[in-house]
């Protein structure tokens, strides 16, 4: 029986895309990331790929996605290449997967293969009639509420927060593409911290406005970052990615997004500790590029005078309880964030704490909750699938024990649901029904096929 390694593995993953070249339609295909995904093909149903990470986590490629995938291979395969070590940053060979990111390519259906761009002119066509990057975009007063009504459909509870960040952004990008100097520029721009507990969804919304809209726009951890002249990532890297995020067309990436996952752990609680220097390094960095700064890797010149940057993090113990709404710049710069740094960012949202009643909400509401993921998996396999009240409160209780908000939920789930999906992937059974287990019993009960 094959293990998890043998489906789980690492792709390049393509955008399909729709231009006129030369006066005709033509397709090609942009590579957009890699990533980790789950691989399978049940009861024939063709080609199918469920993206775990990256810019389209959540999405399943198969024959109706306008997304594609090449290069897979298995952890298994990966790690027995890599001397059995499993480190994605260390993988030998992995170049393949992350240099043509921004890249455009041919399919070639007689090889089943993509085939990579290399004629200029004929690249400069196709990006000359690709709207991947629109500046208008979050200029038009409609769209703004189209996005909040789709990001909702995801992020549930925090509907005035998804307001504000949207407001936010589509008044930068309103300034930015304005015919204002650069002064004024900077004083209208919005940077914005968004905090609260852990698991309420600020990585999600910013997530879901990546999906939807093709502003440029990547996702940093911070704990990754370290001081120029230290082991670790630093801030060009990060353009960098914004860069190949936008096509490599560095206009529009100094126009884009930049947001820094995890800023919280850039605070220097401890001015003793040997991370101390570096962590206050990476912040005195983030001043520069918040103040409008020129940053060099390559041949490229990254003016920052336009990008907008949101911060999130969920701050643990900046105040002595659950209740972050009443939490003011003082209380960042006690946290442990520079006050120049502080300075920078003028908007500040609190993300709402989760109650049972939220979380059962998400559960059950949420595009992206893991009952709906699951729902179309079993969908695919032609599985019957159903649940009654019961099983939403145990779930939901059971999550709200583990006191990472929505987080909890998946990991809740899965471990509830795991010994029936093995009997499932066998082929025996038909349905499944999930209900609260009484005493020793599973969370389960599955109808074999006839």
């Amino acid at each position: 029986m094959k293990d998890a390694m043998d489906f789980v593995g690492l792709a390049n993953i393509f955008e399909k895309k729709e231009c006129i070249v030369d006066g005709k339609k033509q397709i090609y295909y942009e590579n957009i990331d890699s990533c980790f995904g789950f691989k399978y093909n049940f009861n024939d149903s063709g080609k199918s790929f469920v993206v775990l990470t990256g810019k389209i986590a959540g999405e399943t490629i198969d024959s109706n996605s306008i997304y594609d995938y090449a290069n897979f291979k298995t952890l298994k395969e990966l790690c027995k290449e890599n001397n059995y070590l499993y480190n994605y940053n260390t993988f030998r060979n992995i170049s393949i997967y992350r240099d043509w990111i921004g890249d455009y390519f041919t399919y070639d259906s007689k090889e089943m293969k993509f085939i990579r761009i290399t004629n200029q002119e004929l690249l400069q066509k196709i990006r000359g009639t690709i709207k991947d990057y629109d500046d208008t975009i979050l200029n038009n007063n409609t769209d703004i509420s189209q996005m909040y009504s789709a990001i909702k459909k995801t992020i549930i509870s925090q509907d005035e927060q998804i307001m504000q960040i949207l407001t936010s952004l589509f008044k930068n990008q309103k300034v930015i593409n304005s015919s204002l100097g650069l002064d004024m520029i900077a004083k209208l721009k919005e940077n914005i911290i968004v905090y609260g507990p852990t698991g309420t969804g600020k990585t999600e919304i910013l997530k879901r406005i990546a999906n939807i809209y093709k502003i440029p726009i990547v996702i940093e951890d911070a704990t990754s970052l370290s001081e120029i002249g230290y082991v670790g990532r630093n801030i060009t890297d990060m353009l960098e990615n914004l860069y190949l995020a936008a096509g490599k067309d560095i206009e529009k990436a100094q126009k884009g997004i930049l947001v820094i996952d995890e800023f919280d752990k850039l605070a220097e609680k401890d001015r003793n500790s040997k991370d101390h220097v570096s962590r206050i390094g990476v912040q005195r960095s983030l001043l520069k590029l918040l103040d409008g700064s020129t940053f060099y890797f390559e041949n490229k010149k990254f003016d920052t005078s336009k990008l907008s940057v949101v911060a999130l993090g969920s701050f643990t113990g900046i105040v002595d309880n659950d209740d972050y709404s009443n939490v003011s710049s003082t209380d960042f710069v006690n946290y442990g964030i520079m006050r120049e740094l502080m300075g920078r960012f003028s908007k500040l949202v609190v993300m709402n704490s989760l109650l049972k009643e939220d979380i059962k909400k998400i559960l059950t509401e949420s595009d992206f909750s893991p009952l709906n993921t699951y729902r179309l998996l079993f969908e695919s396999m032609n599985i019957k699938f159903s649940y009654d009240e019961d099983f939403i409160d145990y779930i939901a209780e059971k999550a709200v024990a583990l006191n990472s908000g929505a987080r909890s939920l998946k990991t809740v789930f899965d471990d509830t649901i795991s010994s029936a999906m093995f009997r499932i992937f066998a082929g025996e059974y038909s349905a499944i029904n999930l209900t609260k287990p009484n005493n020793n019993e599973k969370a389960y009960v599955l109808t074999k096929k006839r």
